[in-house]
């Protein structure tokens, strides 16, 4: 099994980057649109079949699901970047150690998490002056979301340990068995059953338990190199949770602070009605879905950075961004080409075509971010590589910069300019990331190259 994993390993290290790169992100990228379906399943069903309203109330909590998800999400997919580190430099030892204390993390991380969110869940939407015409069903979907994280962290858990290794198609084939089992659940308990937006959101957190249980079995049996072979292995390791806690929390951070950005805005497009509302919902999840390709890629070429940066193989660091930005700008032109032709198409989706203004709101939306994509390629690009150099804390700096950028237009613009300046967020919350990661990423690389002279 050892010999097996060594050469999956050779895959990364040694090869034509872009094939390598592609080959990795393709499995990745299928994965995140299927990971995606889960909201949009969720948005659409309960848009056509519920209400516009319904739709707001889901809508309203995306804020606040996103900072706390996306918090444990970061912090467990974190575990890949130790992890392929150790195994691009051959060391099973320190391989279980940091896989055993990675497991003891995600525990704490899934326990703290969910006992205090569930708790504070009508507090958090108070706080965002969530009309009281949807404060209720907001309440109830957030609450079941949040009861959910442990089987959000255990998917995200394996997940990582699945990306250190670069094998990405097998957490791709338990999404789709999820996504399947979502879509069915999700119209049976919003349509037959009627449990509306409640139905949603079990939907949501029981699939992505099946996808946590299939990945975590499949470890179990494929990656037996993980496993503690004595007792010191199994034990807690100071050294190796704090470098677990260095990597992991800088991440779960950099995805969490950008969301208290998006927190202050999503208060001021509450303002804005609900239609805005309704129409920024709906214009967020095909957001998601479109920055799918560039997340993969930037995915792929983190776990590629983490294995070369173990085999000290540093000139194929600059390469692997060179193509990886090259791949993603020709997408964000792809992108924007096709949304400015078939966004009307794509709002409708969500929301009935004689909701005219939210489909308004929802095209106008999507036309703004096709533009912003070339800068969030950039974006992307630099700040994976960074984290696969295991520098995830310089992350955090991005994370500020887009924070209060984001914040900033919102409390400046919107007041002003309405919707258009909710457009305008995106694009500007990108351009202050850029200026603060890129550098970094410059600064880090001309060190290595320094090195190998």
């Amino acid at each position: 099994m050892e010999n097996a994993n060594t050469m999956d390993n050779a895959k990364m290290t040694n090869g034509p980057i872009t094939r390598i790169l592609l080959s990795f992100a393709g499995p990745v990228l299928l994965g995140q649109l299927l990971q995606q379906l889960y909201n949009i399943a969720d948005a659409a069903i309960v848009g056509q079949f519920l209400s516009s309203k319904a739709l707001a109330a889901v809508g309203a909590t995306s804020s606040l699901t996103y900072i706390v998800c996306y918090f444990c999400i970061g912090s467990c997919i974190g575990i890949s970047v130790p992890v392929s580190q150790a195994f691009g430099a051959g060391k099973n030892d320190d391989l279980r150690k940091y896989f055993v204390n990675g497991v003891y993390f995600a525990l704490a991380i899934a326990v703290i998490m969910t006992a205090v969110t569930a708790s504070m869940s009508g507090l958090f939407l108070t706080w965002l002056k969530t009309p009281e015409n949807i404060f209720k069903d907001a309440h109830v979907y957030l609450v079941i979301i949040f009861l959910g994280l442990p089987l959000t962290v255990l998917y995200n858990f394996c997940f990582g340990i699945l990306m250190a290794f670069g094998d990405s198609k097998k957490s791709t084939m338990f999404m789709a068995v999820s996504t399947v089992i979502n879509i069915f659940l999700d119209l049976f308990l919003v349509v037959v059953v009627k449990w509306g937006v409640a139905g949603a959101a079990v939907a949501t957190i029981f699939s992505q338990g099946i996808a946590g249980v299939l990945s975590a079995v499949y470890i179990f049996k494929k990656y037996k190199l993980l496993f503690p072979v004595n007792a010191d292995e199994r034990k807690f390791h100071p050294y190796y949770m704090k470098n677990i806690i260095k990597m992991c929390m800088p991440m779960g951070l950099q995805y969490s602070i950008t969301a208290i950005g998006a927190i202050i805005l999503q208060f001021y497009v509450n303002a804005l009605g609900e239609d805005a509302i309704a129409g920024f919902t709906s214009g967020y999840k095909i957001k998601n879905l479109i920055l799918c390709p560039l997340n993969a890629l930037g995915t792929a070429l983190s776990s590629f950075i983490g294995q070369n940066f173990g085999a000290k193989r540093f000139d194929r660091i600059s390469e692997g961004f060179k193509r990886t930005l090259e791949i993603g700008l020709i997408y964000s032109v792809i992108t924007m080409v096709v949304c400015f032709f078939t966004g009307k198409y794509m709002a409708l989706i969500f929301v009935d075509a004689a909701d005219t203004v939210v489909v308004g709101y929802t095209v106008k939306f999507i036309k703004y971010i096709s533009v912003f994509n070339a800068e969030l390629a950039l974006l992307f690009t630099a700040r994976y590589s960074v984290q696969g150099m295991g520098y995830g804390k310089y992350s955090i700096l991005s994370g500020l910069a887009e924070m209060a950028g984001r914040a900033a237009v919102a409390v400046l613009l919107i007041p002003h300019f309405g919707f258009d300046a909710v457009c305008w967020n995106e694009g500007l919350t990108f351009l202050a990331g850029i200026a603060v990661i890129l550098p970094i990423y410059i600064k880090l690389f001309c060190h290595l190259r320094k090195s190998m002279i």
